[in-house]
């Protein structure tokens, strides 16, 4: 017997740096070294613009990434470790109302009646160029339902020596998908694999993405082109930020932007609530109406 997916679960998914949290998640780890940030951005910059010159396309995460295993090997980052990584996510500082958000969301949603009666729940998502060891050390990972993160391999001695796997903002979309099918959830279900969309364990406009800025286009793209929901938030200190968020709202790639303030009550959450509500009425209305014809073509009833 085939199992149907029920198609009853809402995700929020979330870009983490600049969206979750003011400052890159990398922060403490230069803190740590003595690093100055400004410099190792710079020198990952200095990577793909070097590689472009002999005709060679270095995505930014590989430079980035390529760029923090050349500080260990020399020294600068000696015995980083994937533990050392988990351990400095804890030290990772989040934008205001994080991550009491995570579960008042949920409960507004999977506590109400109504909802509760099809069993409609919330999960929460985060797909980063990031260090996924990092997001298991911070506050948010005890909230989230998964996360597909950049991850390196450790050598004989503990040491980070490889990448393992690399998130940029074009593979980004990938992750959606996984989400999509269940893929995360299922093991067996592979992303390529062709499912009919009644199948699917989230439908797209079960979805909700949020980010801040250019990088997220992609995912924003998906998920308008799928009926879902794209937001953009902004660093209430950055007149940049603003003019990105600003700038999103205007070529429609976002249905609406906001300060990225999660406390109970700021505009962000209003409008994430209002969301995440009309979906799952959407969610009702569906099951409802399914009901209702399964009943209409029942023989008992015809």
């Amino acid at each position: 017997m085939v199992m149907v997916s029920l198609q009853n679960v809402i995700a929020i998914v979330y870009d983490c740096d600049k969206t979750l949290i003011p400052n890159y998640m990398q922060k403490p780890l230069f803190e740590k070294f003595n690093i100055n940030e400004n410099q190792f951005w710079g020198e990952c910059s200095e990577l793909t613009e070097n590689y472009a010159k002999q005709d060679i396309n270095l995505d930014d995460e590989l430079a980035y990434l390529n760029n923090m295993l050349r500080y260990v090997r020399s020294g600068k980052m000696k015995n980083l470790s994937n533990q050392m990584l988990f351990d400095l996510g804890k030290e990772i500082e989040l934008f205001p109302g994080i991550p009491d958000y995570f579960q008042r969301t949920k409960d507004m949603i999977e506590e109400d009646p109504k909802f509760k009666q099809q069993n409609i729940t919330l999960e929460h998502y985060i797909i980063t160029t990031g260090l996924k060891p990092m997001v298991q050390g911070s506050k948010l990972n005890s909230h989230l339902t998964d996360i597909f993160a950049s991850e390196f391999i450790e050598d004989e001695n503990g040491q980070i020596s490889e990448i393992a796997r690399a998130v940029g903002y074009t593979n980004k979309t990938r992750f959606l998908y996984e989400i999509n099918k269940g893929c995360n959830v299922n093991k067996k279900i592979d992303v390529n694999m062709k499912m009919p969309d009644e199948m699917k364990r989230i439908p797209f406009e079960n979805m909700i993405y949020i980010g801040d800025g250019q990088t997220d286009v992609p995912c924003f793209s998906t998920l308008n082109s799928e009926k879902g929901t794209s937001l953009a938030v902004y660093h209430p200190d950055s007149k940049k930020a603003f003019k990105e968020a600003f700038q999103l709202r205007k070529e429609g790639r976002v249905v609406a932007f906001a300060e990225a303030d999660y406390c109970e009550g700021s505009h962000l959450s209003r409008v994430i609530e209002s969301l995440t509500s009309q979906i799952a009425n959407k969610i009702v209305d569906k099951k409802e109406r399914e009901f209702y014809e399964k009943i209409s073509l029942s023989p008992t009833y015809g």
